[in-house]
């Protein structure tokens, strides 16, 4: 216990109080849009929740490979890793289908949350803005989002006309893959329509760590779309076609050298969404969104040997109904439906064909009562999970409940102190369900369970921040107990006091760890901090420093320490600007793990060491900012504790990263 508080005492003072909104952040906070909460609740000084946006300059400089990788180093988020590949965020320790990923508000409908082998089908280069959330409006995408939600923003179907032609050009190499990435997005208007175009190309060798090459790591990924939209005076209607296709390496795995395997990935998407405003008395607007994927993928152990076929056709709509006030109250009404066949043919198929059809009803009201406001949220959810009768696992149904109170205190004009408390219940996903079979990228042979029941999370967030003058920061302390928490756990049928290792056929003596979803009781709490001091600010130059850290600990009720929880972490950077010069150094420590699951390893803490420079040039009707960035200069071992390959796949090693961006 002594320890829990010094290290909270180590980031509340080496941080300087601060959290998880972005105080860090040059942009007016007032005019930012959040767009994964309903009309007339966007207004960042009204959001409650904790709260994390990338945007302009800062997104671009981050954009990486992957959305996981990405947003690594946001407070509270980290990343699963499978290579350069696949990685999600995980958010306060909460990973899979706890955390939705979003494209412009509909799901990225894609596969995956059944293994971290499984890209997420979105691509952070051609994104707009992204934003993290957390607390009453997650409830809005469904009640399985307990550990906060991850939207996108492509605005590829425009809700007005663009009053001008506008385009970016994106080029980048970097040197620790030899990789080049190139990216085009264009948008503009003729009278009513509204027009977009993007698209992206990237090719990259294996990467080098610090010590060796990472075999088998390459990737090769192409995104093409495009945006149409009519827009009137009472609303828009509008629709998007996309199309993404990746192939990548999963590096090596030492104890099958043989072994070269890869996935290859195609998609087709289609969105559709549109709005009408004051339709008739008592409404403000009606909203919808859908969204349509043909995914597909396909696993080869060897090149030109398939082996695992994945399919996913999903779709997704959501309808909003945004009423006038009510007395002091405004609020959004809703209905979201959702229908997913999914497959899987080969050796690996783990899962089996499931269709899951689920629908949810909410409603998010809000109030301003002088220094106060307040947010109210409940919704219901009802899911059924059909396998294929070949299967001999039964059908399943799940009935899920989540509400939501915050209160945001306008302490001053400086000062806010916020507070939310969350009740949701999340329904099992179709692989904690109905898994049964050999998983060989993460080395386990798995079992799901069809008799869990819904999971509940009770959360608690206490926050405070200073946004205004020459130092603003943040602070964020929470709480998460979750009842019948769903995880794998190993299994030791035999009696002996070990694991049980099987084979492919689930016999004993094989390579393959035999595990099982089980629930029991849990117990997330921790800290986000972070604040930010204007050094220098005048006519001529701004130089601003910026300190962070996150903490987190992750217990069963057992006493157990639940597994890939990542340890303390602190940073701390410089920004500089002058004239049209940007120059940046960043560190980042992240501690040692040792407060391990039950046969997991410890993990050896590593700092990070990264600069960057930039110069953009505007002129008349363009804007060109050439840049370089170095990533861990220092050139260290870095191991992911999240990552199921942190023993033969590290992170990075020394990179220079030089880029141009191109702006009409």
């Amino acid at each position: 216990m002594f320890n829990n508080f010094f290290k909270i005492y180590t980031l509340l003072s080496t941080s300087l109080f601060s959290l998880t909104v972005q105080a860090q952040h040059p942009h007016n906070i007032e005019e930012i849009t959040i767009t994964a909460r309903p009309e007339g609740f966007q207004n960042y000084q009204h959001i409650v929740q904790p709260l994390s946006v990338l945007i302009g300059d800062e997104l671009r400089a981050k954009a990486a490979n992957t959305i996981g990788e990405t947003l690594s180093q946001e407070l509270g988020v980290t990343a699963s890793s499978f290579g350069q590949g696949a990685s999600r965020p995980i958010i306060r320790g909460l990973s899979g289908a706890r955390v939705q990923i979003l494209q412009d508000g509909i799901g990225s409908l894609d596969a995956s949350t059944i293994s971290v082998d499984h890209p997420v089908t979105a691509e952070p280069m051609l994104a707009r803005q992204i934003e993290i959330l957390r607390g009453p409006a997650t409830l809005l995408y469904g009640s399985g989002a307990s550990g906060g939600i991850v939207n996108i923003v492509y605005n590829r179907i425009h809700e007005t006309v663009p009053d001008k032609f506008k385009a970016m050009i994106h080029g980048r190499y970097d040197s620790v893959s030899d990789g080049g990435t190139f990216a085009l997005s264009a948008d503009g208007g003729i009278d009513s329509l509204g027009l977009h175009f993007d698209a992206l190309r990237r090719d990259t060798a294996n990467y080098d760590a610090a010590d060796a090459e990472i075999l088998n790591s390459d990737i090769e990924t192409n995104a093409l779309n495009f945006g149409l939209s009519i827009v009137t005076d009472r609303g828009f209607l509008g629709a998007s076609f996309g199309r993404y296709s990746t192939a990548y390496g999963i590096p090596l795995n030492p104890d099958e050298p043989a072994e070269k395997p890869s996935i290859n990935l195609n998609q087709h998407r289609i969105d559709i969404a549109g709005q009408l405003n004051n339709p008739f008395a008592g409404l403000k607007s009606i909203r919808f969104r859908s969204g349509y994927v043909d995914y597909e993928h396909t696993e080869f152990e060897n090149p030109g040997v398939a082996g695992t076929r994945f399919k996913n056709d999903e779709w997704e709509g959501r309808l909003e109904l945004r009423h006038k006030q009510l007395g002091r109250w405004n609020g959004t009404l809703g209905v979201q439906y959702r229908h997913r066949e999914f497959a899987a043919i080969g050796d690996e198929a783990f899962v089996p064909n499931t269709k899951l059809d689920a629908i949810g009803l909410f409603i998010l009201e809000d109030s301003d009562w002088d220094a106060w406001h307040f947010e109210f949220g409940a919704r219901y959810d009802y899911q059924q999970a059909q396998p294929d009768s070949n299967s001999g696992l039964p059908e399943t149904v799940h009935n899920t409940y989540t509400i939501s109170v915050g209160a945001l205190w306008s302490v001053s004009q400086a000062y806010k102190l916020g507070i939310s408390a969350t009740r949701s219940q999340r329904a099992a996903a179709i692989e904690e369900l109905f898994a049964n079979g050999p998983h060989l990228a993460t080395g386990t042979f798995e079992q799901g369970n069809s008799s869990l029941t819904e999971e509940t999370s009770n959360n608690i967030d206490l926050s405070l921040r200073k946004t205004n003058g020459n130092w603003s920061w943040t602070i964020n302390l929470f709480a998460n107990l979750i009842e019948d928490f769903i995880f794998q756990m190993e299994l030791d049928e035999d009696g002996d006091g070990i694991a049980d290792k099987v084979d492919e056929a689930r016999q004993p003596g094989g390579e393959l760890l035999l595990v099982a979803m089980r629930q029991q009781d849990a117990l997330f709490y921790g800290l986000e901090a972070e604040s930010r001091y204007q050094i220098i600010d005048n006519n001529r130059a701004d130089l601003s420093l910026r300190l962070w850290g996150d903490w987190l600990r992750a217990k069963l009720n057992n006493g157990d320490n639940l597994p890939r929880i990542s340890p303390a972490r602190l940073g701390g950077s410089l920004e500089y600007n002058r004239n049209s010069w940007h120059a940046d150094i960043d560190v980042i420590k992240v501690f040692e793990q040792h407060k391990t699951g039950r046969l997991e390893t410890a993990t050896a803490g590593y700092t990070l060491l990264n600069a960057g420079l930039s110069n953009k040039l505007t002129l008349e009707n363009y804007a060109v900012n050439l840049y370089i960035r170095a990533t861990n200069l220092l050139n260290k071992d870095a191991r992911r504790h999240n990552s199921f390959l942190k023993d033969r796949a590290p992170l990075p090693g020394r990179s220079i990263t030089v880029g141009v961006i191109a702006e009409f």
